[in-house]
């Protein structure tokens, strides 16, 4: 019985461990907002799709699928990105300035779609 319990609780401290890191940054403000966030590319979506970056922040979308990705601004954003494209486990920064809404999306699969939400 003693032994279900540990390994019950390794499990929970594992996922714990995991999720603590999708797409969230140690500084963030009160509204969420952090100065380096991680996006992650898997099962053909950005995870998590909508993230909030402080000005002058960096965004990192590292691709999980073995299907290569991008993520690529949308016309009319603040100020244009493009990763280009990311291979299976390959990761790009991408340092964003201006405040204001980035919606974006992956060139090769349309239908993946995100937003950085830049504030100061």
């Amino acid at each position: 019985m003693a032994r279900a319990a540990t390994l019950w609780l390794c499990a929970l401290g594992a996922c714990a461990l995991l999720l603590g890191g999708c797409g969230s940054s140690d500084d963030a403000d009160k509204n969420g907002a952090s100065s380096k966030v991680t996006d992650n590319i898997a099962s053909f979506k950005f995870v998590p799709k909508d993230v909030k970056l402080k000005a002058g922040g960096t965004i990192t979308w590292t691709n999980q699928d073995k299907a290569p990705h991008t993520a690529t601004s949308e016309p009319g954003a603040p100020a244009e990105f493009d990763t280009g494209r990311l291979e299976l486990g390959q990761t790009k920064s991408i340092k964003l300035d201006k405040p204001g809404k980035y919606p974006y999306f992956c060139e090769f699969h349309r239908f993946m779609t995100g937003t950085v939400e830049v504030v100061e």
